[in-house]
């Protein structure tokens, strides 16, 4: 019979998301997720087994996740645990049912329009749904104590703090009290160090030592086992814990004979017992193990031992005083590198997360909130930690899948007058008053992203990019971002878009108006968020009285014509009837499609007809490779010129299109010619 109290393995963290359901987009595949649901209930009502396996089969089918049969993990498991956060944040009832709230979601996302707080309509709605999300244990709503902690470090809160405390401060009481600490100490492993010394679950593991002792002696191992089973909390059960185990003997016998050995034997039992055991002390990366035990992540021979072992003996589990507290000791190591792996596993998911809401700023290992939402919490700070969580699960699961119309229909204290919010940004920023709250929030994105382009999207590092969109190397682009800027999401097809407008930037001399580039569908760090399409251009710029329709594709062949074939024509056509009559398309591919050449040039020569009265009789579509858009970058210094070889280009003779790309277009925009 277990004679000791049970510590839990759960984790004591926030999770937005499922470390089960990795996503890479999560806003478009949420969105594909829900729609999958609409159509599958119109013929399957139940949410049994078998219906749960009949769903992973239609989102297997329609390209959204590959959902194996054959797994270890059963499909109508691994189908649960995919769609378990849409049901967790209301856009679906746990029966997996769409809400109201997940329609709204499905049908603000098609939609590029932008609400009275500056930011898009689907964005709004997951503001909406993360404002009432609760978090099971916690006393405190997790958006609400971020923005409130974010408030307390004046708008400059510190990532680490995010990963490591935020994340498990579960009560209002020990949010404000990790708070006071990092201030003081910004060292966010010894803030963490202390929490779990201070923890139940070590008080518990300190009473279940004591009874121990009680009993019996370090050398009863067996008996031994059965303690250490219970105070080494693990999720998959105790054949985990055996390495964990293994490296406590290991250690209790460095500091059996910590006093006896040399240095040489020190140094040896080191690198061969010790180095190399990072993974049985539940360590996700070697460096939490390491540095926290030897002050290094290098033990070799030309390390400098005196001052590894020295470090070493120096930590609270070495200079234990009795038995009692090497074990007491080994717990509290266990657990606090246990946190810190399991805080770094949750930081990508939670990241990916917050930006739906787009009112977060990811910036040089901070996070704030985009201006608007600055001063919008600020001012209702007290009340932030004031929401207790719903104790009822149904009256919760209630509050959730309402579709609350505006956030303060979620809370009263965040019914807002915009008039009284734009007087509370004027005390900081005067210009708003001549502005209005829209063009400002305009003017301060537009400072951000010149401040991005001039440092990170400059000429040559969209060059860089562009040399590996075509042909792909989806990994090496995203590596590239995040080593520059931070983590980019989205599909590859969407940051080519966004990265020809800025293109258009630096080919004009800088004339080129950024507003043009913020009109597309950006998120709070202004990088583009989904593949843009439906009843516009991908990207539309202006200079001086010409407008051009940025279209762009990474499709080949078939796929090319078939996508754009249609939409680039109709595109241009509707801009230069309701909008500009002087514009023209530049179609972008990877590798141009021969025929979609033809049918595109034809448009120069041929009508395009929205009724039997209705038509525009000529457009100019001017064909770009991403080669071309490389030359262009790196030889085209003087865009009035450039735009004259344009016009002598489109007003070409030749009428097949793929001899005009191929004798005209492409001789000219070519390296070496």
């Amino acid at each position: 019979m277990n004679i000791y109290k049970k510590i839990t393995s759960n984790s004591g963290l926030v999770s937005f998301g499922n470390t089960g359901a990795r996503l890479s987009d999560p806003r478009a595949i949420y969105v594909k997720i829900l729609s999958a649901l609409v159509e599958f209930r119109k013929q399957n009502a139940n949410w049994e087994n078998a219906d749960q396996i009949d769903f992973g089969k239609l989102l297997t089918e329609l390209d959204i996740f590959d959902i194996k049969t054959n797994n270890v993990v059963s499909s109508d498991k691994d189908v649960r645990v995919k769609t378990s956060f849409i049901s967790q944040l209301g856009f679906t009832t746990e029966e997996r049912v769409v809400t109201n709230i997940g329609r709204e979601l499905i049908e603000n996302s098609q939609s590029y329009d932008i609400n009275n707080f500056e930011i898009s309509k689907d964005s709004y709605t997951y503001l909406k749904q993360f404002l009432k999300y609760q978090q099971n244990d916690f006393k405190i709503l997790p958006l609400l104590s971020l923005i409130y902690s974010v408030i307390e470090f004046e708008n400059k809160l510190p990532i680490d703090f995010v990963t490591y405390i935020w994340a498990s401060s579960q009560t209002e009481e020990e949010l404000i009290q990790n708070i006071e600490n990092y201030k003081l100490n910004s060292d966010y492993r010894e803030v963490v160090y202390k929490v779990i010394a201070d923890s139940e679950s070590t008080k518990t593991a300190q009473e279940n030592i004591e009874l121990f002792f009680k009993s019996f002696n370090i050398s009863d191992t067996e008996k031994l086992s059965e303690l250490l089973y219970e105070i080494f909390p693990h999720g998959k059960g105790n054949s985990f814990k055996d390495k964990t185990i293994g490296l406590f003997y290991d250690i209790y016998l460095y500091w059996k004979n910590k006093n006896q050995w040399n240095k040489t034997e020190k140094r040896n039992f080191i690198q061969n017992r010790l180095k190399s055991r990072y993974k049985d002390i539940s360590s996700k990366k070697p460096s939490f193990y390491l540095e926290i035990l030897f002050d290094t992540t290098l033990l070799n021979n030309s390390s400098d031992w005196n001052t590894i072992i020295s470090f070493f003996e120096k930590t609270s589990l070495i200079t234990s005083k009795t038995e009692k507290d090497f074990i007491l000791n080994f717990h509290i190591l266990y657990m606090y590198i246990k946190k810190l792996s399991v805080c770094e596993e949750y930081r990508d998911l939670n990241t990916r997360h917050l930006k739906l809401l787009d009112i977060f700023i990811f910036e040089y290992d901070n996070i704030k909130l985009d201006i608007v939402f600055w001063y919008l919490f600020k001012s209702v700070k007290n009340d932030l930690l004031s929401v207790e969580p719903i104790s009822s699960n149904l009256e919760y699961r209630k509050h959730l899948e309402t579709n609350h119309k505006e956030i303060g229909d979620v809370y009263d204290f965040l019914k807002i007058n915009f008039k009284d919010l734009s007087a509370q940004i004027a005390t900081d920023f005067p210009e708003i008053k001549k502005l209005g709250l829209q063009n400002f929030t305009q003017k301060k994105k537009e400072e951000r992203l010149l401040n991005l382009i001039n440092n990170i999207f400059t000429k040559e590092n969209i060059i860089t990019i562009f040399e590996n969109i075509y042909p792909r190397n989806d990994k090496k682009i995203r590596d590239f971002i995040k080593d520059k800027y931070q983590e980019y999401e989205a599909t590859i097809p969407a940051l080519f878009e966004y990265l020809l407008g800025i293109s258009l930037y630096w080919l004009s001399g800088k004339e080129v108006k950024l507003s043009n580039i913020l009109n597309s569908n950006l998120d709070a760090n202004l990088l583009p968020k989904t593949h843009m399409g439906g009843g516009q251009a991908d990207v539309i710029v202006s200079y001086k009285d010409k407008d051009y329709l940025i279209e762009a594709t990474l499709s080949d062949n078939d796929g090319q014509r078939k996508m754009e074939a249609e939409p680039v024509p109709r595109h241009l056509a509707k801009h230069i009837s309701e909008v500009n009559p002087n514009s023209l398309a530049l179609f972008v591919a990877g590798q141009l499609d021969r025929n979609n050449l033809v049918v595109l040039r034809n448009y120069k020569f041929s009508p395009w007809y929205y009724s039997d009265e209705d038509f525009v009789d000529s457009m100019d579509i001017l064909p770009l490779s991403v080669s071309n858009m490389i030359y262009l970058l790196k030889n085209e210094n003087n865009f009035e010129l450039l735009q004259d070889k344009f016009t002598k280009l489109l007003n070409s003779d030749t009428r097949d299109g793929f001899k005009w790309y191929k004798e005209e277009i492409n001789t000219i925009f070519t390296n070496g010619n």
